[in-house]
């Protein structure tokens, strides 16, 4: 729309105004969403209004900059409130949960609470900034964490892993042991987390969130509309309010991203929404499996407790921007105590990328501390009733103090310790915690600290680079908001072949041997030129490099304009530049991975039609020596075909469970693979 943006709308006034259209218009609402999309917004002390036509005219008034109730929407044509103007303008409006949080807990309590929904980092890149893209966007209440149980990131693909079972409880089994975890999905449970019974009402609200996520995924991107979209919102409220947190968070996190999807938005990628959707009814999935038995942590919590840690003194690390798909942005920052144990500090607020880009100025709230978030990095705290949840995120309740001081570089212990662990430790590690939900992950366990040699850029914004250990790697943008400096920054230190430096990065499950780079500092602690606000290291999100902060590398020239050029470094114009790993990964896995995404672009129907000449991909799986994926995706193929008839030929008896409980096993068997390769690539290969 152009003019001013229209407000964000609670999810119970689009669920109620969808409700109330008659079945004939119901079938016209994607069509008019699609019509009004075009119309102007006029906006005037909190009323919003779009001219539909010279005598309809629909209007929002906010409370709070939020439509919070139905009576706020109105329309002046005859069929108001029941009319398709109103439905459509709603369904246009970006989407607010109501009750969901906006900041930390500020409680005098022994133990401070955060609200799940709020914490969602660090997150992967794919979740934006995991974008997340930044590699520490996330999902709230897990929505976004991708599923393997696998501690090591599940299954390599079948010449190193063993069984994935879909959810019918069959299994496929390859030559080697090893398995992938279960296609009820996958996902990992705390060890700390809390066994308890469904109640009836939970059991009905899992139901019937299933039913509009299975209808989803039936139907595709290209078939879920308004409708679809208002069902998942309503089973997601009706969730809300069973206290079944974590499937209601995610589906909200899918609604999102198909309204993205369905709008146009630059930044809407299938390979986020598939992960959603995958997370969403992997959990239904295990719920529905346990029945009236215990839930094993999986419903959620609307806050999360905070345990006394007493007393700490934290140097800074770094900090790096959050972007999560449910609408919650803002920054972490990395701190170490004593003995170099990392710990976090989270403001996360809904918002976008411009929302990410201030919070870095934004003081922390710790106690007395007057710092930013870009202060402390290059500072330190001493905290006295420091309170900490089980993913040492550090709470900020009055009870806490704090107050400023000297922090140290990263040469500098305790932090120089960080770079000292064997690579291939933390390598197993982070791709541990990748394996884990979002907000189950401690803090640092899904980062590396490597020491890297820039070899040039090739492949758009890819950045080749040799880690100390002499292993190739690929550097790439954690996030390509305009308002963060990733791609700014990375570009440049492109151009700066030879030189040497250390980063802080977060290792991507889908591509081997591939980082996205949060912080950057030279590798001996000096010989940058960096201005007083950037001492010590820099931030790539927020920090931006100039070229009279680099050295110069003997041998080359850096050169004389910011602009970062067309050509790689490395290479004359019209020559190639560095080889750059992990651009696709095993191109086997990644055949298998377009299926699974292949479905949730275009739903049920994509897999019943034939696969033509040539080899079908169940038949080139098999050729890969990927025999449990060729296994999984005729499963796939077979569920989808199916369509039980009555006497008369028509469709009965079918709900597409177990089209989804197959998809959910080849999405599961899918990222296990996947991330288990590419943790292999960073390993020393065995010897003959």
């Amino acid at each position: 729309m152009s003019g001013a943006a229209l407000p964000p709308v609670a999810d119970t006034v689009l669920v109620a105004a969808v409700d109330a259209l008659p079945a004939r218009l119901r079938k016209k609402v994607d069509e008019a969403v699609t019509r009004f999309a075009a119309l102007p917004v006029t906006a005037a002390d909190g009323r919003f209004t779009v001219a539909v036509d010279d005598t309809t005219t629909v209007t929002l008034v906010a409370d709070g900059g939020v439509v919070r109730s139905p009576d706020a929407a109105t329309c002046t044509c005859l069929l108001a409130p029941n009319c398709l103007h109103r439905a459509a303008v709603l369904a246009l409006a970006p989407a607010y949960a109501e009750g969901d949080p906006t900041g930390p807990s500020q409680d005098t309590a022994p133990a401070d609470e955060l609200p799940d929904a709020a914490e969602q980092f660090p997150g992967s890149p794919q979740t934006t900034a995991g974008t997340a893209s930044d590699p520490s966007a996330a999902t709230a209440s897990d929505s976004t964490a991708s599923t393997a149980s696998d501690s090591t990131g599940g299954t390599a693909s079948d010449s190193t892993a063993g069984t994935a079972s879909d959810s019918t409880g069959g299994t496929a089994s390859d030559s080697t042991a090893g398995t992938a975890s279960d296609s009820t999905g996958g996902t990992a449970v705390p060890a700390e987390a809390v066994a308890e019974p469904l109640t009836v009402q939970q059991r009905a609200a899992v139901e019937q969130l299933w039913r509009a996520a299975v209808d989803v995924l039936a139907a595709g991107v290209t078939g879920s509309g308004t409708v679809a979209r208002t069902a998942l919102l309503r089973a997601a409220h009706e969730g809300q309010a069973c206290k079944v947190y974590r499937p209601a968070t995610a589906a909200r996190v899918v609604a999102a991203m198909l309204q993205a999807a369905r709008s146009g938005d630059p930044d809407f990628r299938l390979g986020d929404l598939t992960a959603a959707l995958q997370e969403l009814i992997g959990v239904l999935q295990r719920l529905r499996s346990a029945g009236a038995g215990p839930a094993e942590g999986l419903l959620g919590a609307a806050r999360r407790a905070y345990e006394l840690q007493g007393s700490l003194r934290l140097h800074g690390l770094c900090t790096t921007a959050v972007l999560a798909d449910s609408g919650y942005a803002g920054v972490v920052t990395y701190v170490a105590d004593r003995d170099g144990g990392l710990w976090m500090i989270a403001d996360l607020m809904p918002g976008d990328a411009r929302r990410a880009a201030k919070a870095g100025n934004a003081t922390v709230a710790l106690g007395e501390t007057a710092l930013s978030h870009r202060a402390l990095t290059r500072a330190g705290l001493v905290v006295s009733g420091a309170t900490a949840s089980a993913t040492r995120q550090l709470g900020a309740g009055r009870s806490v103090r704090a107050v400023t001081a000297g922090g140290c570089g990263w040469h500098e212990e305790p932090l120089a310790g960080l770079w000292r662990v064997p690579l291939d430790e933390q390598v197993h590690r982070a791709f541990g915690a990748l394996a884990l939900p979002v907000t189950d992950r401690r803090a640092g366990d899904d980062l590396v600290f490597l020491s890297v040699r820039i070899d040039g850029t090739t492949n758009g914004d890819a950045v080749a680079a040799t880690a100390s250990s002499g292993a190739p790697l690929t550097l790439r943008v954690a996030d390509d908001s305009p308002a963060l400096a990733y791609r700014d920054n990375l570009r440049f230190l492109g151009r700066a072949t030879g030189l040497e430096l250390l980063v802080v990065a977060r290792p991507d499950p889908a591509r081997p041997g591939t980082v996205f780079p949060l912080s950057v500092a030279p590798v001996d602690g000096t010989g940058w030129n960096l201005p007083a606000a950037q001492a010590g290291h820099v931030d790539l999100a927020f920090d931006r490099l100039h070229r009279s902060h680099l050295p110069r590398p003997e041998g080359t020239a850096v050169p004389d304009d910011d602009d970062p050029g067309d050509h790689p470094v490395g290479a004359t114009p019209g020559e190639a530049g560095p080889p750059v790993i992990g651009t696709t990964g095993d191109p086997v896995l990644r055949l298998l991975a377009a299926q699974v995404e292949r479905t949730v672009s275009g739903g049920r129907t994509v897999h019943t039609f034939a696969a033509g000449r040539g080899p079908s991909d169940a038949t080139r799986l098999r050729r890969g020596r990927l025999d449990t994926g060729a296994v999984l995706l005729d499963r796939l193929t077979e569920a989808a075909c199916t369509r039980p008839r009555d006497t008369f030929g028509r469709l009965a008896g079918d709900d597409g469970s177990a089209f989804a409980q197959a998809w959910l096993a080849t999405a599961v068997y899918t990222d296990a693979a996947t991330r288990a390769v590419a943790e292999a690539t960073w390993l020393p290969a065995a010897a003959p």
